[in-house]
């Protein structure tokens, strides 16, 4: 939710942001770029992991000395490189702070706080200070949202409903529907009420078109820093804990429960009621059927258990 800020900063400005001691030539940067399309006047990062042990994506190669040919360009990078001759600032993590830099110099914030002429908040809701929501959204009767949170066009929150704040919920996303539960009678169909509430951390991130459905008696609990991709579907009464990542269409089934820090790829499946420890790596396109433990690898349809995550 940025839009790019043109500006001109110079090095030694950048330097001093980031605590970095830097002796080199001084010059002005205007933009922040990538290796594969670099510009003179910009800064770039280059990243070389030093943990090739549990790697998921291998290091990819490029020939720096190209970069001689444009004029003032600073690289952030973990490594030396002295012996190819570029301005370089060393830093333990260049890719974050190359958007820290970013996120300070060169972004601005594209929605600011207040609430669409569009949108429909109910009177019983809570919204704090600083909310941001966007057109064509609906918040309901027992909805309460935290300062500084965001929520994007489209979007309607139902049901009994918190969420934390620091908090972005992007556009076209349900939260707090009826989940997906019946009973077969006979001759219909019995839909399971669903009389539960959610509980949204701290600083959470849900991503657009997804869906978390409020619990049937207890709660669906989203912990602080969970942050979720587009196209994700969490189902009544599942919890996931602070950290984890949940990548783009994955849906986690009702009751289900996730550790700290845990990653679930891409199309997996948690099904009904199984339990993720903390630090578990989940592999893409993966179905989970049985329970693992912390620092579990987990991979396959259905899924095994790969190795540890240590």
């Amino acid at each position: 939710m940025f839009s790019k800020r043109h500006n001109k900063v110079s090095v030694k400005t950048i330097a001093n942001f980031l605590k970095i001691n830097y002796s080199g030539p001084d010059f002005s940067i205007e933009s922040p770029n990538s290796l594969d399309n670099p510009k003179s006047n910009s800064i770039l990062f280059y990243h070389v992991s030093k943990n090739t042990k549990h790697q998921i994506i291998k290091n990819v190669q490029y020939d720096l000395k190209k970069l001689k040919q444009f004029e003032n360009i600073i690289l952030l990078t973990n490594i030396d490189l002295e012996q190819i001759d570029i301005p370089f600032l060393l830093t333990e993590d260049p890719k974050l702070d190359f958007y820290r830099i970013i996120l300070e110099f060169f972004s601005d914030n594209e929605f600011e706080s207040g609430i669409h002429e569009t949108a429909i908040i109910e009177k019983n809701s809570s919204i704090g200070k600083n909310v941001y929501i966007g057109s064509h959204c609906y918040i309901g009767n027992d909805v309460k949202i935290g300062d500084n949170s965001k929520i994007f066009h489209n979007t309607c929150i139902y049901g009994k409903t918190e969420i934390g704040s620091n908090s972005i919920i992007k556009s076209n996303s349900t939260i707090g529907s009826e989940g997906f539960g019946f009973i077969n009678t006979g001759n219909d169909l019995f839909h399971l009420p669903h009389i539960g509430s959610i509980l949204i951390g701290n600083h959470v991130w849900i991503g657009s078109n997804s869906s978390i459905e409020k619990s049937h008696i207890d709660q669906t609990i989203i912990e602080d820093h969970v942050k979720i991709d587009d196209l994700v579907q969490v189902g009544h009464n599942t919890t996931i804990k602070q950290f984890s990542q949940i990548t783009a269409g994955c849906v986690i089934v009702g009751r289900a429960k996730i550790g700290k820090n845990c990653w679930v790829s891409p199309h997996s499946v948690i099904d009904v009621g199984c339990e993720i420890g903390d630090n578990c790596v989940i592999g893409t396109s993966s179905l989970v059927r049985s329970n693992f433990t912390n620092d579990s690898v987990i991979v396959g349809s259905p899924a095994k258990f790969l190795r540890k995550n240590v």
